[in-house]
């Protein structure tokens, strides 16, 4: 499979949902930020999608849907130090009636790069009965506008090719 490399300008076409600079409470034993952090920075990204598109905290506490995550990619680029800024910026992917194909750009500011992609196929779940429920339509219209507004943009996301919505 041929790597798309996707530079920092076309990434900063998409919003910038989510920013930090990296504390020091990050690091894990090897002085290192920790991988859980990369996808906790993503999923602060993803986060504030959903809050956009009418599926955020107080949707699913009014009405106990929920969304789970499926399934995850991370590909790391360049490490992350502590008092660095990075930014977050989504793309939506794909979309189905239940389920949604995120990548998340975690960028590092302070050095102008790419720091990792994370993938995420997520699904709206009725947490009721905890299974798979179509999203309503008051978040599909949104959801549905971000694709066609994220596939009108002129590069490819560099995706890990196995994962589907």
């Amino acid at each position: 499979m041929t790597r798309i490399h996707t530079t920092l300008s076309e990434i900063r076409q998409l919003d910038r949902v989510y920013e930090l600079t990296i504390p020091s409470s990050f690091l894990d034993e090897n002085q290192h930020v920790n991988v859980q952090y990369y996808v906790h920075l993503v999923e602060r990204g993803l986060g504030e999608i959903f809050r956009r598109v009418g599926l955020g905290k107080r949707y699913a506490a009014a009405d106990e849907i929920g969304n789970f995550a499926l399934e995850q990619h991370i590909r790391y680029l360049a490490e992350i130090l502590v008092d660095e800024r990075v930014s977050v910026h989504i793309r939506l992917v794909e979309l189905s009636p239940k389920r949604a194909y995120f990548i998340g750009f975690l960028v590092n500011d302070s050095r102008e790069q790419l720091a990792a992609t994370v993938e995420v196929v997520m699904m709206n779940v009725d947490i009721a009965n905890r299974r798979g429920a179509p999203f309503p339509s008051a978040a599909k219209q949104p959801l549905d506008a971000l694709l066609a507004k994220h596939q009108m943009l002129p590069w490819l996301a560099p995706l890990c090719g196995v994962m589907r919505a």
